[in-house]
């Protein structure tokens, strides 16, 4: 398995995935705060963003007076984040750099928002520990959102579509980003081939890199999350509650730590 941190997504382009990769809207950050305010987790509350990337959900919780510390393990998108939380100034917002498998057991947090990042989990026992990770950071009746991709609605959409391209401007140049994805139904796998291409000053620079992520099932996700002693499972396609589970290839879950 490749080392996630070595994707240059997360290291050599770090200073670009805001470019590449849209923000979060104000719509997805109050469905957030609101799930969570429902669950006991209201403005004040301690909350821990397991793979902050560049921090972007992360101050937007801050911003709604959540006390916020973002965890990642590529120090380029945590820097990014400091560097965000600078230019805003004034938010209860903190990052580090560190694994989401092996948050502090202190039980500290009151919330935990996960986005995207257990797709690069490929065997069972790291699935296993993010999640007794998750607990061990969280106090009893502390809440966790998070998201994965949904298997079955993902292969569908990326046999349908398996390339994803997008250029933009930046100060360094013209930046086109290519994803090409090939779908493995033995193993419930995508097989990511991604290249980034700068052109400056007619230089060309090609970063490329192949790499895997697996998906999920409602069935897997529950199943795991429950042996790691959570429960009140809700489940939706998108930060939204408008959006049903099974709608998209997103499965958004909200759940509590029971014990």
């Amino acid at each position: 398995m490749s080392d996630p941190v070595s994707r240059p997504f997360y290291d050599e382009y770090a200073w670009a995935y805001g470019l590449v990769i849209p923000p979060p809207n104000e719509q997805q950050l109050d469905f957030i705060a609101e799930v969570f305010a429902r669950r006991g987790v209201g403005a004040g509350s301690r909350v821990v963003d397991a793979g902050c990337g560049v921090g972007r959900y992360a101050l937007g919780l801050a911003r709604r007076r959540y006390v916020v510390e973002g965890v990642d393990r590529s120090p380029s998108l945590v820097e990014g984040a400091r560097g965000r939380a600078d230019e805003e100034g004034g938010l209860a917002a903190s990052f580090r750099v560190g694994d989401i498998l092996k948050l502090q057991a202190d039980a500290r947090f009151d919330g935990l928002l996960c986005r995207g990042v257990l797709n690069d989990l490929l065997d069972g026992q790291g699935r296993e520990r993010a999640f007794s990770s998750f607990a061990g950071a969280l106090r009893r009746g502390g809440a966790v959102v998070l998201d994965v991709r949904e298997w079955e609605a993902t292969a569908r959409r990326k046999i349908r579509e398996p390339v994803f391209e997008k250029t933009v401007e930046t100060p360094r140049g013209s930046l086109t980003f290519l994803s090409v994805t090939r779908v493995d139904p033995g193993t419930r796998r995508l097989l990511v081939e991604e290249r980034h291409t700068l052109r400056a000053g007619g230089a060309e620079r090609v970063s490329a890199y192949d790499f895997q992520m697996r998906c999920w099932t409602r069935e897997e996700l529950e199943a795991r999350m429950s042996r790691a002693g959570f429960g009140g499972f809700e489940f939706f396609g998108a930060y939204e509650r408008a959006t049903p589970a099974g709608a998209t290839d997103r499965l958004v879950c909200v759940a509590d730590k029971l014990t």
